[in-house]
């Protein structure tokens, strides 16, 4: 009993005058099996020749993509480093030393308790200048004598001085009898301080 088939290139050889019943051997093992040997021996030898190239230069992968970010990173971090400190330090310090020594501080007053001194009393109020003088003593002055003001009256109790070395005196003397006006002028006695009563103080 035969099955019928296509007929293929055997089949045209017997029919050409060729043998009968010829057929295709088989194809042994190893012929289906080198393909893919030869494949992995070529790929071990590319990576074998690979690997002994950078191990000859010294040159890893791993060193050339390391290296180039390193070198950046330093170089930013000591210029930022380097050149933000020095604005910083050379600015501030100049502020407050400049503002420091025009801050002086003010003379002493200088005044003279051995200063003569004259109350003169222009008020018409009795005894005025004699209270008036008993407080300068009070305050430390040595010699403050008490007296009738004549000639012109002033229009406000005041403190007349002839020197200006006595300035400080005159405003102490002022201070102490609450009198507002001090001023540098000519006494109408002979005294360094003349004080000028028109009413009570």
């Amino acid at each position: 009993m035969t099955t019928a088939h296509e007929p293929d290139e055997f089949d045209q050889i017997a029919q050409s005058g060729g043998p009968v019943g010829v057929h295709r051997a088989p194809r042994p093992w190893w012929s289906v099996a080198i393909v893919p040997l030869v494949v992995f021996v070529v790929a071990g030898l590319v990576a074998f020749v690979v690997a002994q190239l950078f191990w000859n230069t010294g040159v890893t992968p791993s060193s050339t993509v390391s290296e180039s970010p390193a070198a950046e990173v330093t170089t930013e971090a000591t210029s930022e480093a380097t050149t933000e400190p020095s604005e910083t330090v050379s600015e501030e310090p100049s502020e407050t030393p400049s503002e420091e020594p025009s801050e002086t501080a003010e003379p002493e007053p200088v005044i003279d308790y051995d200063a003569s001194i004259a109350v003169l009393n222009g008020s018409g109020i009795t005894g005025l200048a004699g209270s008036q003088a008993t407080l300068l003593e009070e305050a430390g002055f040595a010699t403050p004598t008490a007296d009738n003001l004549s000639g012109a009256i002033p229009t406000a109790n005041r403190v007349v001085y002839a020197d200006e070395a006595m300035a400080d005196t005159a405003a102490e003397v002022a201070s102490t009898l609450g009198i507002d006006t001090v001023e540098l002028g000519e006494p109408t006695t002979d005294v360094d301080v003349e004080v000028q009563l028109v009413s009570s103080p």
